[in-house]
């Protein structure tokens, strides 16, 4: 990335000010990422029997890494699908 391309972004999470270096072009999902992020920590927060800022960071890490991870399942899940029927297809064709 070269300087004319980088952008830094400050954000707030868990009362903290946190300076990230990115691309132009990432900026604004960083910023989305990282308030996503900041919500769900201040939930975490809020619940009855109040955990510190760094386990509600890394409870809400690990809530995010549970949730990519179901995502990437289904992703394969519709392509392995997705390459069954075009298999078929194939097959179909072929005959």
């Amino acid at each position: 990335m070269s300087a004319k391309d980088s952008e830094g972004i400050s954000i707030e999470i868990l009362g903290k000010q946190h300076q990230f270096a990115c691309s132009a072009e990432q900026a604004e999902n960083l910023k989305q990422a990282a308030c996503r992020l900041a919500v769900m920590c201040n939930d975490i927060k809020q619940q009855p029997g109040s955990r510190s800022s760094e386990s509600a960071l890394l409870m809400a890490s690990v809530n995010l890494s549970y949730s990519l991870l179901m995502a990437d399942n289904k992703i394969e899940r519709y392509q392995q699908g997705h390459n069954a029927l075009l298999a078929t297809l194939k097959n179909a064709i072929e005959c």
